[in-house]
């Protein structure tokens, strides 16, 4: 097991610099923002709660504002979700399920196809949905009101990492409240405590969250974005088209991982099997199953939305492995010199076989533009660098298009909370003001650089989108001069390509802004 977590840690620190996306550059300049004394959703609005933003800033503050320090804090956070994994998988059933499970999560996490090199949320969802489940074991096995408490808060800040998590805690809250329903022997007011206790320590991060939010005059702005847009963002996919997405993506997703996910399948099925799991069948095929519902809310199934999935996966496949080797005739043999545990390491193989390249050969840069498809995130720290060579540390800089990144590797305030445009071009009924508004800042603020973005990639334009803010830009960039072109165009018929056009503010004789009123 040491030496699994150990190899995936040289490919993950070889990608240490791995250029940063468009989710990590929001997290990072939100975390950034914090760091700095600005509260979430003043300088930067998103759909997100603010759990992975203070992560984030928690981790700089370690490591440092870079790819480097946050991709090292990623590390460290998936190595502790792998030996959580590797305790828990030894609490259900046995040593070898917790080395199967703390192995499968480590190479799971770190999988290309679901973006896994990334410091995406649902990375954090996983590191505290798996402490809170260690909590809740401790909880009901020693009767602790204390350890009920703290694993509910542990659950609770998994849905401030990201909304999501909120099915695994429900069912998380449900399942300890009937575990603690059915011991034998205690008295119902102490098991009701105990239930009273997790509840309250999943709420207590969110009823904390809108207090400090609301201290700092931004809970209206909190409360638009991650519950007034975002139901209608949830509601802008067709839900007859759900069941053919999901599957068209999976696929994608469990390319490189293949048969890992072929064994956490097999061990729903010998779980049935095993005498030693009669007690707790219900509770992992229950966590599974809550789990894979975390992936269809908005039915997107992006790629990164599986992560979450990963610490049930990975104890199935600990169950199938410990299984496999207690039912056939050489279960009584240590399982390192069971034949059967040397499948599961050719499946191990296997797998860093399959993505060898990209861990252990190809530079961070390579890396990127293979999983993307396009050199746009290596670019947006070119144009970072020239933006922070080229202005002062007050200088304001927008980014028309959904490059965050910039912002947190200029190290520059936006002229504009939004730092996403994929909401102004969305068919939901907020898109037209949302664009008003992103001109009204922009123009508010005169900002020293503008960086355009041109491609599909950064805007996901459809037939229902206003061009409202394309008329607008078209005129307005009359004030500014073109000082940087960065990227790609996009092959004839293709719309990968994304390249970066820098403006700078025209200056007048005086030196101030010639911007004519608008």
């Amino acid at each position: 097991m040491l030496a699994v977590l150990a190899l995936v840690a040289v490919a993950r620190l070889r990608l240490l610099n791995f250029p940063l996306e468009r989710d990590e550059g929001e997290y990072a300049y939100a975390g950034q923002l914090m760091l700095q004394g600005f509260p979430p959703y003043e300088l930067a609005y998103n759909m997100k709660f603010p759990g992975t933003y203070l992560a984030y800033a928690a981790i700089m503050a370690v490591f440092g504002q870079t790819p480097a320090g946050i991709h090292l804090g990623l590390l460290l956070m998936t190595t502790g979700t792998a030996l959580m994994l590797f305790w828990l998988g030894k609490k259900i059933l046995d040593e070898t399920a917790g080395v199967v499970a703390a192995t499968s999560y480590a190479l799971l996490a770190a999988s290309p196809s679901m973006l896994g090199l990334a410091g995406h949320a649902t990375h954090f969802c996983a590191f505290f949905v798996t402490a809170g489940l260690c909590g809740l074991w401790r909880a009901w096995s020693a009767e602790s009101r204390l350890a009920a408490f703290v694993s509910g808060f542990l659950l609770g800040l998994a849905i401030l990492m990201k909304q999501h998590a909120v099915i695994i805690a429900a069912w998380a809250g449900i399942a300890f409240a009937v575990t603690c329903f059915r011991l034998a022997g205690i008295p119902w007011n102490r098991r009701l405590r105990l239930v009273v206790a997790c509840a309250m320590g999943m709420l207590l991060p969110f009823i904390l969250c809108c207090c400090l939010l609301w201290n700092a005059g931004v809970f209206g702005k909190f409360w638009f974005w991650t519950i007034d847009y975002a139901r209608q963002y949830a509601v802008i996919k067709s839900n007859s088209e759900a069941v053919s997405r999901f599957w068209l993506v999976f696929p994608q997703v469990a390319a490189t991982t293949v048969l890992l996910w072929l064994l956490a399948a097999a061990g729903l099925v010998l779980m049935w099997f095993d005498e030693r799991l009669r007690g707790v069948r219900l509770w992992l095929v229950s966590f599974s199953l809550a789990s894979a519902l975390t992936v269809f809310p908005g039915f997107y199934f992006r790629p990164h939305y599986f992560l979450v999935t990963l610490p049930a996966a990975a104890l199935c496949a600990g169950c199938a492995v410990s299984a496999i080797i207690r039912l056939q005739p050489a279960g009584g043999r240590s399982p390192v010199r069971n034949p059967l545990f040397a499948v599961y390491a050719v499946f191990l193989a296997a797998t860093f076989f399959v993505n060898r390249d990209l861990w252990f050969v190809k530079s961070p840069v390579q890396a990127s533009r293979e999983i993307y498809g396009l050199p746009l995130f290596a670019e947006a720290e070119n144009v970072a660098n020239f933006i922070r060579t080229n202005s002062l540390a007050a200088a304001r800089v927008a980014v028309i298009g959904s490059e965050p990144e910039i912002y947190f590797l200029a190290r520059r305030h936006s002229a504009t909370g939004y730092i996403y445009t994929y909401p102004l071009m969305e068919p939901q009924p907020f898109a037209l003001p949302m664009q008003a508004e992103m001109i009204r800042e922009i123009e508010a603020v005169a900002p020293e650089f503008i960086i355009y973005v041109r491609g599909d990639t950064s805007w996901g334009r459809c037939a229902g989108s206003n061009p409202k803010i394309f008329d607008w830009w078209n005129a307005y960039q009359t004030n500014y001069t073109k000082v940087l072109s960065a990227g790609e165009p996009a092959p004839a018929g293709k719309t990968l390509g994304c390249p970066l056009f820098v403006y700078q503010l025209k200056r007048s004789g005086t030196g101030r802004a010639a911007i004519p009123a608008h």
